[in-house]
């Protein structure tokens, strides 16, 4: 079941080369993931997780997706005014700023002596129960985004990802029965406004509401509405040749995928968070 939103090419360029028979690959770009500052593992062991069965292969030869060439950036990056937000109308799309573009973190890494990763909350701040639907899309998405993990290593990944002090789950331990994923969003990420006007110092945005069932899960990584999706960043004090500072995947996956979830359909995200742009954005910055 193919979603709406993101067009065929969208995804392709942030992903790592895929084995897929006959051996033509998908054109692909790794997502870099940072080093020294990998997570720890967790010890827990996770209940109730839904055995799940890798997306069938294909059998036909896919047609390469195009190469991806990051545009220049600049630091700062010039935060969008309410007025600017206003004037795009309906129907249009906005990146969600890196920690080095905001004001609020004097254009540098937040914590510059420790990477964090970038999140953005949402103004619900819901604490959204995660059911073992919603647990099976989640990681049925990351098994279709990376594929080349063996089952043991995707597990311990996941076991890494969702343990109770990291940033998504934020101390819901999956093992307690409570396990939830918060409202909120990443740096790097583009979202789908709804009118493209502000509500004061907010711009409403389009959400994957959690007391609906979740999407299917698609057969293809392009078919996945990014927009209602973001990839976990997480900054870096490393400062690049354009002034700016690099901006990883998270350590746990190549490409570390999570649903934007919310209890409505939409949800409120601060305009001085954002930029308006035209299309998809790779989340990344290297």
């Amino acid at each position: 079941m193919a979603l709406s939103g993101c067009s065929p090419q969208s995804l392709a360029a942030w992903l790592v080369p895929t084995r897929i028979v006959p051996p033509t690959p998908l054109l692909m770009v790794t997502a870099p993931a940072q080093t020294p500052t990998a997570a720890p593992t967790s010890t827990f062991t996770p209940t109730d997780t839904p055995t799940l069965t890798l997306p069938p292969t294909e059998t036909s030869s896919p047609t390469p997706f195009p190469t991806w060439t990051p545009a220049p950036t600049e630091t700062p990056t010039p935060t969008p005014t309410l007025e600017a937000a206003d004037e795009t109308g309906t129907g249009h799309l906005c990146f969600v700023l890196w920690d080095h573009q905001l004001a609020m973190y004097h254009y540098k890494p937040r914590n510059p002596k420790k990477p964090l990763p970038e999140t953005c909350p949402l103004k619900s701040g819901a604490k959204n129960r995660i059911t073992p639907a919603w647990q099976e899309y989640w990681m049925g998405i990351l098994y279709l985004l990376n594929p080349e993990m063996s089952e043991k290593q995707f597990m311990k990944s996941w076991k890494g990802l969702t343990a109770p002090a990291r940033a998504f789950t934020n101390k819901a331990d999956p093992g307690s029965g409570g396990f939830a994923l918060w409202s909120l969003t990443c740096g790097g990420a583009t979202h789908e406004m709804v009118t493209g006007k502000p509500e004061k110092k907010y711009m409403r945005i389009y959400t994957l509401n959690i007391n609906d069932p979740p999407p299917t899960i698609p057969s293809r990584p392009q078919d996945i509405d990014m927009t209602r999706h973001f990839f976990a960043t997480t900054g870096s004090t490393k400062r690049l040749s354009n002034g700016s500072y690099a901006v990883y995947g998270f350590p746990q996956f190549e490409n570390c995928i999570v649903p934007l979830v919310s209890p409505e359909d939409t949800d409120l995200i601060e305009v001085s968070r954002i930029k308006i742009v035209s299309s998809i954005q790779r989340p990344y910055n290297t």
